[in-house]
This record gives C-alpha cells, sequence and structure tokens, in this order.
C-alpha cells in the first residue's frame, strides 16, 4: 500500500501541475504547439511516479517491473495491439452512425472545418482521399510513432498500479478501480475539452466520468495485454495507436457542434465506446471463471 500511495500522489501531483502551468486554454485541436507538447508531456507522469517508487522504496526490495518485450511467443498480441484499437474505433464509429444516421456527413464537414480554408474548396473526392491518407498513416505508422508517448503511462498503470491492485483485489474490482483512477487522473484535460468538447449536458461532471468508464475499459483491455504477455510494450504499443487513430470517425462529422461527444463518434464515447466496454467485460467474464487461477489474487512484491 505505501507503494500504491507513493506512486499516486507523485503521479497526480506532477501531472496536474504540469498541466495547470502548460495548458491555459481548451484542449482542442489547433491548440498551441507549446500547449500541446505540454499534454504530451504530462503522459510521462505515471513514469516519474515509478521513479519516486524505487527511490523511496529501494532499500526495500526491487520493483518486479515487466520491461522486457518478450516478443517471442507473442507474436499475435503484438499484432492485436498494432491493429485492434484501429478495430474498435471502426466498428464504435458504424455502430454510432448507425444509430445518428443524420450525423454522418459524406462531405466531410468537420474535416473541411480543421483543414484550412483551401479544404473549403476541395471536392468530395479530394477530402476523402485526404482522410484516407491520414486514416494509413495513423493505423500503421501511429502505433510506433506514439509508443514512446505509450509506455510513458503504461509502464506506471500497466507496470506498477494494476498488478499492485490484482494482489489485493480480484480481477473485477481491480480494473474497475484501476479505471477510475486514471479516469480521474486525465480530470485537469478532461474540463478543458479533451475528448467531450466543452459545454454539454452536465459538464464538466459527465466528461470526468465518462473518461472513468473509458478507461476502465481501455484499462483492463491493455491490463489483459501486459498480464498475457508479461510485458509493458504490447499495451504502449495499443495506447499509442489508440492516440493516433481515436479521432478519425469525427472526420465524417458535419461540424464540430454536431451530436454529443458523450456519446460519440470515438470510442471515448459511450455509444462509440461499445465494443471496447463488451471486449473488456467478456476478459473480466473469462477471468472471473470459477478457477484458482482466474478467480485469485496474483502473487508478488508488495506495492
Amino acid at each position: 500500500m505505501k507503494r500504491i500511495l507513493i506512486y499516486l500522489v507523485t503521479t497526480f501531483g506532477l501531472t496536474w501541475t504540469f498541466w495547470s502551468i502548460g495548458i491555459s486554454g481548451p484542449v482542442v485541436m489547433g491548440m498551441p504547439v507549446a500547449e500541446l507538447a505540454a499534454a504530451g508531456l504530462g503522459m510521462f507522469g505515471p513514469s516519474a511516479g515509478v521513479l519516486a517508487v524505487w527511490i523511496v522504496t529501494r532499500s526495500e526490495g526491487g520493483l518486479d517491473l515487466p520491461l522486457h518485450p518478450r516478443f517471442q511467443g507473442n507474436g499475435r498480441w503484438y499484432l492485436t495491439a498494432w491493429f485492434a484499437p484501429a478495430l474498435a474505433v471502426l466498428l464504435g464509429g458504424i455502430l454510432y452512425f448507425g444509430l445518428f444516421r443524420s450525423q454522418f456527413d459524406p462531405s466531410m464537414g468537420y474535416m473541411r472545418a480543421f483543414s484550412g480554408a483551401a479544404a473549403q474548396a476541395y471536392s468530395n473526392g479530394q477530402i476523402r482521399g485526404m482522410a484516407a491518407l491520414q486514416i494509413v498513416v495513423a493505423v500503421f505508422m501511429g502505433p510506433f510513432l506514439n509508443v514512446a508517448a505509450g509506455a510513458g503511462e503504461e509502464l506506471g498503470w500497466r507496470g506498477l498500479l494494476y498488478p499492485a491492485l490484482r494482489r489485493r483485489l480480484t480481477p473485477v474490482p481491480a480494473c474497475l478501480l484501476g479505471g477510475v483512477i486514471w479516469g480521474v487522473w486525465h480530470a485537469p484535460m478532461t474540463v478543458r475539452g479533451h475528448n467531450y468538447g466543452l459545454g454539454y449536458a452536465g459538464f464538466p461532471w459527465m466528461g470526468v466520468v465518462m473518461m472513468c468508464v473509458f478507461c476502465t475499459a481501455v484499462g483492463t483491455l491493455l491490463h489483459a495485454l501486459t498480464e498475457r504477455c508479461g510485458s509493458i510494450w504490447p499495451a504502449a504499443l495499443a495506447h499509442g495507436g489508440l492516440n493516433a487513430v481515436i479521432s478519425a470517425p469525427m472526420m465524417f462529422l458535419p461540424s464540430a457542434e454536431a451530436g454529443s461527444r458523450l456519446l460519440g463518434p470515438t470510442v471515448a464515447g459511450l455509444v462509440g465506446g461499445v465494443p471496447l466496454l463488451l471486449a473488456a467485460a467478456a476478459w473480466l467474464t473469462v477471468k472471473c471463471r470459477p478457477s484458482g487461477e482466474n478467480t485469485g489474487k496474483i502473487a508478488g512484491n508488495g506495492a
């Protein structure tokens, strides 16, 4: 418990301070580069939390962190980490626009609005070509471009916190608690518009709640990858990939004001996030089948 507290105090303290000082306005597309950099650097707060735990408690025993990539025998899980986020985003977008058909804009008004004045004159074919190129780059290169930032979070959340919670709790409460903690950690970004925008019904608290739901689903699946492979790197790859593709369905909205980001079309919304929620629920159901291996707490160094 001591290590958990040190980790949380350091991670929340550093990240929230950094975001509060470095970001002065809304977290939206087109925000200043310096503030965008501050938002990105905040992702390394969990790694700083791990370092603090090691410094304070190293005399009590080392940290058993899953840092080895363990490629051998885990190829299919690395492929899953690479492509599953894009599949979840695709399925979530299809579900959202299937339910809210009036919000699907073939002329991609949202993308035009954020692509500069010249984009207003592009034909539908040209704007779709731009979108296709961006999506291909995001799917195939995004996970690798973002893997370092993903690892900055995963070292702390799935490398230290989730295993520590699992040593004390069975899978469902451990993943629920871990997801809420991770979601609340994002609160300074959420109240500035990250993922859900500004001024929606219940602002900003409904956004914080929805972020906790989203983080519970994603955190459960990233924990599953880490546990299965014995390494944080598949989770870091998946985390980076999700960050790269998560906004893709937004391109097909008529405008930034259309609909509610609390519902979708991204996987951070309640409707768009159904594929992630179902996948997380399925994994937890398997983990909770009556067997000593799946229901018990896991052994390891205390935290």
